[in-house]
């Protein structure tokens, strides 16, 4: 009987260890995964680049912006911006209906062609690129040949007062009405209609100087521009038929306004050849003397 009892009390304390066991040193369970987190730089959307400005410079003085002369560099700078990136991590791609680039980045530069027919606009565009977003900004420039137009523009306009059948409308189709010299010349134009009659002209080429809001140089007048011309007129006063002969350097100042070249006044510097002076008093704008 001892020995019966023996074996029924081991049986508890089997199941007591395995339960100690258990809770002091069994496998453990698995934990409970906790719910993913996303980053706010990992959600944030890359925003496109900014383009807040375009400009296009010359170097000459009181120069105009997106104005260019024919073979003239221009410093072109574009001013970008982007949330996520920094300026010189973009990438920056120019390009120009005319004209060529050199250099890279927000500030290059752009040469005009050298040769320039005729005024021509030249697009010039930049695309920035960051990753996937892209924007894209133009600039209108304006391309002349100053030297070419101005001088065109004052030989024509000398040209047409030296043909007494030209109207003194079309002698003066390019100047700019409201310019400080524009009335008193129309008003010349029109006195020599009336009392003089062109029988031959010399006219030379121009000597043509740019500089804007500057001076030329015979009575210091305003202008962006003078040409500057030899001309030799014999006229016949009407209606006395007197001959009479000038000569001397018309000065003309052209002035740049509203993407163009006008002209703006005319000055004479010269001198009586031969006759009463009547035809030079007027272009030098001196009193006429009197009748009686």
């Amino acid at each position: 009987m001892a020995r019966r009892s023996r074996r029924i009390l081991a049986l508890p304390l089997v199941a007591t260890l395995a339960s100690w066991a258990a809770s002091c040193g069994g496998s453990p369970a698995k934990p409970t995964p906790s719910p993913s987190v996303t980053s706010a730089a990992s959600s944030t959307a890359n925003t496109p680049p900014i383009v807040a400005a375009l400009t296009a410079q010359g170097a000459r003085r009181a120069q105009p912006p997106a104005l260019a002369d024919a073979g003239e560099e221009l410093v072109v700078t574009a001013a970008v911006t982007d949330a996520e990136t920094p300026v010189d991590r973009l990438t920056f791609a120019w390009s120009s209906s005319a004209g060529s680039f050199s250099g890279q980045g927000p500030t290059v530069r752009w040469r005009a062609p050298a040769s320039v027919p005729a005024p021509l606009v030249a697009t010039l565009r930049l695309e920035v690129v960051d990753g996937d977003q892209r924007v894209e900004r133009t600039l209108a420039v304006h391309v002349h040949d100053h030297v070419r137009e101005v001088g065109d523009m004052a030989t024509l306009f000398l040209s047409d007062f030296s043909n007494s059948a030209t109207p003194v409308g079309t002698v003066m189709r390019n100047f700019l009405p409201g310019c400080y010299g524009t009335a008193d010349e129309t008003s010349d134009v029109e006195i020599v209609r009336r009392n003089f009659l062109h029988v031959s002209t010399r006219l030379d080429p121009p000597a043509v100087t740019v500089e804007f809001d500057g001076r030329c140089p015979y009575e210091n007048r305003a202008g962006d521009a003078c040409s500057v011309s030899f001309v030799r007129w014999e006229t016949r006063k009407i209606p006395s038929g007197e001959r009479e002969v000038v000569e001397g350097r018309d000065q003309v100042a052209a002035v740049y306004r509203q993407d163009r070249w006008w002209l703006c006044d005319s000055r004479w510097d010269g001198r009586r050849v031969s006759g009463s002076g009547t035809l030079q008093r007027l272009l030098m704008r001196q009193p006429q003397p009197s009748s009686r």
